[in-house]
């Protein structure tokens, strides 16, 4: 990380009030107010480390499309009953991985517990260990998307097209 001194002015400005309002985390503060006042660059990403690099617009659309592919399964699965589709491994959002896939995982859980948007996959929190599915995902979804856009529109599928696309 790169930072001017002016940058380094304006963080350590705000680590003195953090180091004030927040007497438990003072002595963290004041470590970084220490290094931006040396310029340790060789610790500066002690300042930022708890920021996660920028995810993707590609990456966060890729996320959308899965849980609204998902969405219209869960209308079909209300809408029909059918028992095979009911009990299909993939016909509920087992989620992303969360050791190698974590920023999809992360940004699943913050649209939906945080922006509160697909809420019929809430049901499925505990039941599916909060959208870790443990095992990489990305390949299959994007397998299930290609099917799923070959075919129509998410929200026009039949239930021949889930099998297809849950196949796929």
């Amino acid at each position: 990380m790169e930072l001017s001194k002016k940058d380094r002015i304006f963080l350590i400005n705000q680590y003195k009030i953090l180091s004030q309002l927040e007497k438990e985390n003072s002595s963290h503060y004041l470590e970084l107010i220490e290094i931006l006042e040396y310029g340790y660059q060789g610790f500066y990403h002690k300042i930022g480390d708890w920021i996660s690099d920028e995810m993707p617009e590609e990456d966060s659309r890729f996320v959308i499309s899965i849980l609204d592919l998902y969405r219209s399964i869960e209308n079909i699965k209300r809408s029909t009953k059918d028992e095979k589709l009911l009990s299909h491994p993939m016909a509920t959002f087992p989620g992303f991985d969360g050791n190698n896939e974590s920023e999809y995982l992360g940004f699943c859980r913050f649209l939906i517990d945080t922006q509160g948007k697909f809420q019929e996959q809430e049901q499925y929190l505990s039941k599916n260990d909060g959208m870790n599915s443990h095992t990489p995902m990305y390949e299959k979804y994007q397998r299930m998307i290609a099917a799923a856009e070959k075919i129509n529109s998410f929200h026009k599928l039949t239930l021949n097209d889930i099998f297809s696309i849950l196949d796929a």
